[in-house]
């Protein structure tokens, strides 16, 4: 019984002077790495265009079928991307997807 005290006891020791794994979560954010791949958006332009044309290729090669993409015409009274169409409905459903980049 007092082998088994002495080796919780060695092991608590051992964590007190340990370095901590662990960060202090809303005072300190993890640096996020440059190949992070967990966030979806829609990408613009500095002038506020989308960069998305609605061409569906993004829908065609996902591999989970997460991604739902509708085209809808450029007007020239109302243009939300540089080309001839834009995607009126860009869809992620995150439950779905596998983050495969």
């Amino acid at each position: 019984m007092l082998v088994e005290l002495w080796r919780g006891l060695k092991t608590t020791f051992k964590m007190l002077i340990d370095k901590p794994v662990t960060i202090k979560y809303p005072e300190e954010k993890r640096p996020v790495r440059e190949r992070f791949r967990g966030r979806h958006e829609l990408k613009r332009y500095d002038n506020g265009l989308e960069k998305c044309i609605g061409c569906g290729l993004c829908a065609a090669a996902c591999p989970s079928n997460a991604i739902f993409v509708e085209a809808g015409e450029n007007t020239d009274e109302a243009r939300y991307s540089p080309g001839d169409r834009y995607a009126s409905t860009y869809e992620i459903n995150m439950l779905r997807c596998i983050y495969c980049g």
